[in-house]
């Protein structure tokens, strides 16, 4: 594939996979990043053979091959590391988002979704309002529930309201994400955003210790001080799990709503199956871990047809291997084209492409073990998938507690602004009658 697709796969996604699709078929090919070469791969067969033998050793650079502003915001975050630095970062951070401890949050997690339904229609970011509804842009809706609960898992009893503001300012940083390692940015605002961080994090952690109040953000800075993470490794990971999952973590929640607004026979499946369950904690709680029914169901088509991004961020051989019958030389970065996965492997035929929760009726975890990209694949899944899978199933439940939902049944557009797969569509809520069906 000619010139270089640094940029063009975030921001041209699409149009970059349509046409490896027609100049390659199936086979893996190569494309330009910057400097490098990447070999970029579609199928479960090719996946299967990526991972075969050395996918705990799998390594990825430290700029991903996005170039310097990528290192100096992201470069030694979780995300990145490899080999032993990473099963030691993993240490320290996974067990704070480990399923187990996301179970327990639960309750304050439902809390928070349902005050933000019920107060919904009062949000000043409402476009249009009728005499039993309201408009809204679908990830604008969503863009701060991710941001507490999140916050909330790090910092727990120390996410005091001045917390909360104080993150929140650093969440509108004009340097935050993936935009910080675009070239315009002046170093001198990133070196200030780093330090101001840096002593926000510190000083809710001494105050924590003092206080005796919970905060795993300071539990985790233990690693730091034990001298198993550096100060970077921290303070970067917070970042990653905080500011960059909003991101991420809103465009799901978005294409939720969206996927059932546009799916009226969806919808009401759904809605009819939250109606039979009660309204205890308890009972929530047991259903939002059902992995049999129609919201879970859901929960993963919405996954499956909405990757985060177009492609996934390069990982290196350990071996020489076959990959798509090719011999692959050790050190090859390789990357995944996540549409052309989750959507044209045979095991999501002959609708791949729809939106159709019921397919998984008859599809097991084993048979779409390589044809799903949902939260990574092989051992580096994402560190916050216990609580996006929690998150978005209670944004479901509670919304259609509450609203009925539309968005017609154009093509959902993609903003342009963003480096994740941002969804650019107004659902329409509408109150329904209390005691309805």
């Amino acid at each position: 594939m000619a010139g270089d697709t640094r940029f063009r796969r975030f921001l041209n996604g699409k149009d970059m996979s349509e046409e490896g699709s027609v100049k390659f078929g199936q086979d893996p090919f190569m494309v330009k990043n910057g400097r490098r070469m990447e070999l970029v791969i579609s199928t479960p067969e090719q996946v299967t053979d990526f991972l075969a033998k050395d996918k705990t050793d799998h390594m990825k650079r430290s700029d991903c091959n996005l170039g310097d502003y990528f290192v100096r915001t992201l470069g030694s975050c979780v995300g990145v590391k490899s080999g032993e630095k990473w099963r030691t970062a993993r240490h320290h951070l996974e067990p704070h988002f480990s399923f187990p401890t996301a179970a327990s949050m639960l309750s304050n997690c439902r809390e928070m979704i349902l005050n933000w339904a019920q107060n919904l229609a009062d949000d000043p970011m409402v476009t249009s309002k009728t005499r039993n509804g309201f408009d809204f842009d679908a990830v604008s809706t969503c863009r701060q529930l991710p941001f507490r609960m999140i916050a909330l898992a790090l910092y727990k009893d120390m996410l005091t309201e001045d917390v909360v503001t104080n993150i929140a300012f650093f969440s509108k940083w004009p340097t935050k994400s993936f935009y910080r390692w675009l070239p315009t940015e002046a170093n001198s605002l990133l070196s200030e955003y780093e330090q101001e961080w840096e002593t926000l994090n510190l000083k809710t952690i001494m105050e924590a210790r003092k206080t005796g109040k919970s905060c795993p953000a300071e539990v985790m800075y233990q690693g730091v001080e034990a001298g198993e993470l550096t100060l970077d490794t921290y303070m970067q990971s917070l970042d990653e799990i905080l500011f960059t999952n909003i991101d991420v973590t809103s465009a799901m929640m978005g294409y939720a709503l969206i996927s059932v607004a546009k799916n009226l026979e969806v919808q009401e499946s759904l809605r009819s199956e939250i109606l039979t369950v009660g309204k205890s904690a308890a009972e929530i709680a047991e259903y939002t871990r059902k992995e049999d029914t129609i919201l879970h169901k859901t929960y993963l088509e919405v996954l499956r047809n909405n990757p985060p991004t177009w492609y996934s961020l390069p990982e290196l051989t350990a071996i020489d291997k076959r990959i798509g019958g090719y011999l692959i030389p050790a050190g090859t970065a390789v990357v995944l084209d996540l549409q052309r996965l989750n959507k044209d492997s045979p095991v999501w035929q002959p609708d791949g492409s729809e939106f159709r929760p019921g397919r998984w009726d008859s599809i097991s975890a084993v048979a779409a073990r390589y044809s799903l990209h949902g939260y990574g694949m092989g051992p580096r899944k994402c560190l916050g998938k216990n609580f996006a899978n929690i998150i978005i199933k209670l944004l479901l439940v509670a919304t259609l507690e509450e609203f009925t939902l539309s968005a017609g049944t154009d093509e959902t557009k993609l903003r342009k602004d963003r480096f994740t797969r941002t969804p650019d569509d107004v659902v329409s809520f509408q109150l329904r009658r209390s005691g309805s069906k």
